[in-house]
């Protein structure tokens, strides 16, 4: 009887000691997972930005019969953007930026034009004010016209009377925090990234006529080296129908798509010279509503370099990225009488640089429905596009020749982008570039402007 008290109590201590030992190895295991844990969220929030390099954007190719599924969501994003370089909050009382008034007197300018040109601006997809959750479409499977819609409802509204435009006081905030976000890129100082899942492949745009088409294989050389399996959208300004075999036989990854003078000369006849650039926007919107995402070239673009996915993520924010060109100011290559038609005054846009349109990137967002629209209607009026009759005018340097089309352009970006800051350098004013700079995204050297340079031997 003692012997099994004994061997009972043996067995007690035996169990007790088991239950102890897996208690320990339970809290062992519990505090290894805790340790796991924080390991794990340390290096996601401090390796979870994505660096501010190259390499980041080296996304995941997407084959050519592939689809990107995603659809970007910038809104959210934007609002809680907190700034680093407070950019577009420095006060500068000289400089155009976005306001309530601009952006209405923009608005209503081109609601005013509506009724006249709509029957043609409809056929390449462009909303009509009157009934925008009608007339706004997806252009792609991309595009994403939810959010499209959901900001265009919440900051403009047309008016019982068809003239008036109510402008939400609260887009000056969404825009100063679309600039500071920008800005900050070309420092490196973004405090947060916009994280895209994948990339959808560009469409790259041509046009040019039969004089051109020399320099048009040129630069379809060099996309053969840094872009060769990427596709080429050609818009036919009038080639010869020999120019038109040997690029159909050339270029099997080209698209000819017929520009389509006629229907455009219905409402502005100069559309066919070619020297006042009316036909660019229209390039533009056309191959923008085929293909979501483009990047537009003259034929005298020599591309230098395939790190465009810098400026096509950013893309997604900022919607229209340019070239600025820092050594000439835009009221000395602007005429007059188009400011006058977007009720501007020149003498504002001393520190506003002119910017090039022979190389852009355009993604469908909100924004760029905007612009386009603008600059569409702008294409479509004589006293826009050409002001013939006035002159430009600049101060301390001599007036250059009007740019047409880069001229309008600009003017329209700076109703929705703050400007670039202006600050000293060895006693020099330097002005940073514009949001709306591709520089802003990526210092890379994309390509080369050579306007005398022909390739004779496709």
């Amino acid at each position: 009887m003692i012997l099994m008290r004994r061997l009972l109590l043996m067995q007690c201590l035996i169990l007790m000691r088991r239950l102890i030992f897996m208690r320990r190895l339970k809290l062992i295991r519990r505090l290894f997972s805790t340790m796991f844990l924080c390991i794990y969220f340390y290096f996601i929030f401090l390796h979870g930005e994505y660096p501010d390099n190259q390499s980041y954007y080296s996304l995941r190719t997407m084959n050519s019969d592939e689809y990107c599924h995603f659809k970007p969501s910038t809104d959210k994003f934007i609002l809680k953007y907190k700034p680093y370089s407070l950019t577009a909050n420095r006060p500068n009382v000289k400089r155009v930026k976005p306001t309530i008034e601009r952006i209405r007197n923009l608005l209503e300018i081109i609601r005013s034009k509506e009724d006249t040109y709509q029957p043609l601006l409809q056929n390449f997809d462009v909303f009509n004010m009157i009934n925008p959750d009608i007339s706004l479409k997806a252009y792609t499977g991309e595009s994403n016209i939810v959010e499209i819609k959901t900001l265009y409802n919440r900051y403009i509204k047309l008016m019982p009377d068809n003239k008036t435009v109510h402008v939400d006081h609260t887009i000056i905030d969404y825009l100063k925090q679309i600039s500071t976000y920008l800005s900050d890129g070309l420092e490196n100082n973004r405090t947060n990234r916009f994280q895209v899942g994948c990339l959808r492949r560009p469409v790259f745009v041509l046009a040019c006529d039969q004089s051109f088409f020399n320099r048009l294989q040129g630069a379809i050389h060099t996309l053969d080296t840094y872009w060769p399996d990427h596709k080429i959208a050609f818009y036919n300004l009038g080639i010869t129908s020999d120019q038109e075999e040997l690029l159909r036989e050339k270029c099997k990854r080209c698209t000819i798509i017929k520009f389509p003078f006629s229907d455009i000369e219905k409402y502005a006849l100069y559309v066919g010279t070619l020297r006042f650039y009316s036909f660019k926007p229209f390039v533009i919107q056309d191959a923008l509503r085929r293909y979501g995402t483009i990047i537009y070239s003259d034929s005298s673009i020599r591309f230098k370099s395939n790190s465009f996915s810098p400026i096509l993520i950013d893309n997604y924010i900022r919607g229209f990225a340019v070239r600025e060109l820092p050594s000439r100011s835009l009221p000395c290559y602007t005429r007059t009488g188009t400011f006058d038609w977007f009720n501007q005054s020149y003498s504002q846009y001393d520190d506003i640089t002119m910017a090039e349109t022979d190389l852009l990137v355009v993604t469908d967002t909100f924004l760029t429905r905007l612009i386009m629209k603008a600059w569409l209607t702008c294409a479509l009026e004589s006293e826009c596009i050409m002001a013939l009759g006035s002159k430009s005018k600049c101060r301390g340097s001599s007036s250059g020749r009007h740019r047409y089309d880069q001229g309008a352009m600009v003017i329209i970006l700076t109703h929705f982008f703050f400007p670039g800051t202006i600050s000293t350098r060895s006693s020099q004013r330097v002005s940073h570039p514009a949001p709306y700079n591709m520089f802003t995204s990526s210092q890379v050297n994309l390509g080369d402007t050579k306007r005398e340079y022909q390739d004779l031997n496709y």
